[in-house]
């Protein structure tokens, strides 16, 4: 986890973020996995998108049911996920 970052892009050597309110220094971290968390609010447009492209992204937590804020199932979510990357 890297906190206080902006997520610039994605590449394929990984993944481009800046700090700060200024998106100051720029810098890659080099990743083959990326974990989004990210809102309150089921947002699947970038889950629609990747699976029209042929790819397979995992929804979970919010994303997958906002029916209410539960970090508890969320949490237990990305914990089984992780353990299968």
């Amino acid at each position: 986890m890297v906190g206080g970052v902006n997520y610039e892009r994605i590449t394929p050597e990984g993944l481009e973020v800046t700090s700060g309110e200024a998106r100051e220094n720029p810098r890659l971290i080099a990743v083959d996995t990326i974990v989004l968390c990210a809102g309150q609010e089921s947002e699947r447009s970038l889950a629609d998108a990747l699976i029209a492209a042929g790819k397979t992204p995992h929804v979970i937590g919010g994303a997958d049911v906002a029916a209410e804020l539960d970090a508890k199932r969320a949490i237990d979510q990305g914990v089984r996920l992780a353990a299968t990357l």
